[in-house]
């Protein structure tokens, strides 16, 4: 059965890619910033999620390590914050908004349930249209998506030799 299945595409980028993402000049294209970060700061916080950063506040940080629990399966991680990563959080930090996240995707404190489901599906979409946009502009021929940065992470640690055990 195993030789039926089919590989699948590979959505993974490589590291070269990444960087024309991180160095992509978006002066022209303010609306696509937030994207852009938003996927800079996914592939160098390990492929963090979309949703534990939506969820991210200030004070998980503390110096130069940030510390989450991944909401889909309930592990503790504690991060390195990496030079790409730091630059985009003092981006947002500069930004001194009246709620305790980091990333403006939730914009209240104490939001329902239901509201944050609404806000985490409304912001999602945008974000990976956005990121299609930014792909288009890097000429980047694989489509773009929040979970790319998670496999182009694990792939670029593939890529240096990092054993399969230690990336999953």
């Amino acid at each position: 059965v195993s030789r039926l299945k089919s590989s699948g595409i590979k959505k993974a980028l490589s590291l070269d890619e990444v960087h024309k993402i991180a160095d992509i000049n978006l002066s022209e294209r303010p609306t696509l910033i937030d994207a852009r970060n938003y996927f800079i700061f996914s592939f160098y916080s390990r492929g963090m999620n979309f949703v534990d950063m939506m969820t991210l506040k200030w004070n998980d940080i503390n110096g130069d390590r940030l510390y989450y629990v991944r909401s889909k399966t309930k592990s503790n991680f504690q991060i390195k914050i990496l030079p790409p990563a730091l630059k985009v959080l003092n981006y947002y930090k500069a930004q001194k908004r009246k709620t305790n996240y980091v990333f403006p995707i939730l914009l209240e404190e104490n939001m329902t349930f239901s509201h944050l489901e609404n806000r985490k599906r409304k912001t999602l979409k945008r974000y990976n249209k956005r990121l299609r946009e930014i792909g288009e502009l890097c000429e980047i021929s694989k489509p773009l998506s929040s979970y790319v940065a998670r496999h182009s992470y694990a792939n670029c640690l593939k890529q240096k030799g990092v054993a399969t055990d230690i990336i999953s």
